[in-house]
């Protein structure tokens, strides 16, 4: 190994200096740095460049250099030596101290290795070579370190940064949802909506269409985070719910608007394939008659004011998969005090089969209808939302829950019981 460090490189590639070595000495032994300075080239390699320097000198010229060695005789006073030592500290640079008697006890953490005063020029230079080389790999190691810190800090940044887009990203996911629900006849509306991450894939819009009827929609794009955000969104906002023009409008039927949906994401679709699942479901609130298509969403439920529950039997595959698909409708008929509950996939595992909260369990269950059977007690729809929102909470891994719940209530009033309609 050469230790041509006269040359040696900072992280910013400039050139430290000419001397390579730098020998100082007390005065006392000025005459052995000399002799060691002129030694040293020949045992370190052709080319090596060794000055020898006063010690009060030193600390002057060791930032440039690879190697320093101190002499000191015993009973010397080292004037300068502490300059000598914080520059070469400063400039990592190896320090190799020569001293003798009790100078060579001087303990210093700033010290690479000491040798007697009368040490041979070859053991002086097998001593430099290791520490030079040893000093380069700490000079690399902390040029390393500092790229890992600037890499760290710019990568710190980059999470902030995306931190706030999503959280901007949410903000502006909620403003798209409905502020509040239009109160048409005897029919009320709650809803209970968690997004799994910052934003979520579920959506829901409930809209008036006349002065009689409401749409009511709700979809789950499949995936998670703001690529399925953006995409239920965008079929929220493209609900084809009424068609408008010279003077009159006609109400688009479920089944029409779904599969119009469906073929508006399968003509945008290019490398990608996005799909959703979706309800959409038209209601008559002076009759409480309701026509329903599905997308290949979890079936609706209804709560009878009786006390039975029915799955709705509505079928139909997932938008943005088949063209051509056909959404066939489904008849409810909503008496005073029954309820229609539309759900998303991710509430039927907020309920687990096992309270283990294992893989398996997480899958979904059927036991979010006994949920749905516990809270039909509840006086109105609002209050139906908020306690499965609370028994949500009561299950093993809610925190950090799998995926996106949403719970949308419609609820048909029984005559004077007013109720009310909210979002949980």
């Amino acid at each position: 190994m050469t230790l041509a460090r006269g040359a040696r490189a900072d992280a910013a590639g400039a050139t430290r200096g000419e001397a390579a070595i730098v020998v100082a000495a007390t005065s006392g032994c000025m005459a052995r740095a000399q002799a060691l300075a002129a030694a040293l080239p020949g045992l370190l390699g052709a080319g090596m460049r060794v000055r020898a320097v006063a010690l009060a000198d030193a600390g002057a010229v060791v930032e440039d250099a690879a190697g320093l060695v101190l002499l000191l005789g015993e009973g010397d006073v080292p004037e300068g030596m502490s300059a000598a030592l914080d520059a070469a500290e400063e400039a990592r640079t190896a320090v190799l101290l020569m001293a003798g008697g009790r100078s060579a006890a001087r303990p210093d953490p700033r010290l690479g290795a000491t040798e007697p005063i009368d040490a041979d020029d070859a053991t002086v230079a097998a001593v430099l070579r290791g520490l030079v080389g040893r000093q380069r790999d700490i000079d690399r190691a902390v040029r390393e370190l500092a790229v890992a810190a600037r890499f760290g800090s710019g990568l710190r940044g980059e999470v902030a940064r995306m931190q706030e887009e999503l959280q901007l990203a949410a903000q502006v996911q909620r403003e798209f949802l409905p502020r509040g629900f239009p109160q048409l006849g005897e029919i009320r509306i709650g809803v209970f909506w968690r997004p799994a991450s910052w934003v979520s894939g579920d959506v829901y819009d409930v809209v008036r269409l006349d002065e009689r009827h409401l749409g009511v929609f709700i979809a789950d794009a499949v995936g998670h985070g703001v690529p399925a955000a953006l995409l239920t969104m965008v079929i929220c906002r493209g609900l084809p719910a009424k068609d408008v023009g010279h003077g009159t409008y006609r109400i688009v039927p479920p089944g029409e608007a779904l599969a119009r949906i469906n073929a508006e994401m399968l003509a945008h679709q290019e490398h990608t394939t996005r799909f959703a699942t979706a309800v959409y479901a038209v209601i008559d609130t002076e009759t409480g008659s309701m026509r329903l298509a599905c997308a290949g969403h979890p079936a609706p439920v209804v709560l009878r004011a009786g006390g039975t529950m029915e799955l709705v039997p509505a079928e139909g595959g997932l938008l943005g998969v088949f063209e051509g698909e056909q959404y066939g409708e489904v008849t409810v008929e909503l008496a005073p005090g029954d309820r229609l509950l539309m759900h998303s996939d991710g509430l039927e595992q907020a309920f687990p089969g096992d309270p283990s909260g294992d893989r398996q369990a997480r899958l979904p269950t059927k036991r979010y209808l006994d949920e749905f059977a516990a809270v039909r007690g509840a006086p109105d729809a609002a209050a139906l939302v908020e306690q499965v929102g609370r028994r949500i909470d009561m299950q093993f891994g809610s925190v950090r829950q799998a995926d996106d719940v949403t719970l949308l209530v419609v609820e048909r009033a029984r005559a004077g019981g007013g109720g009310r309609g909210d979002r949980a």
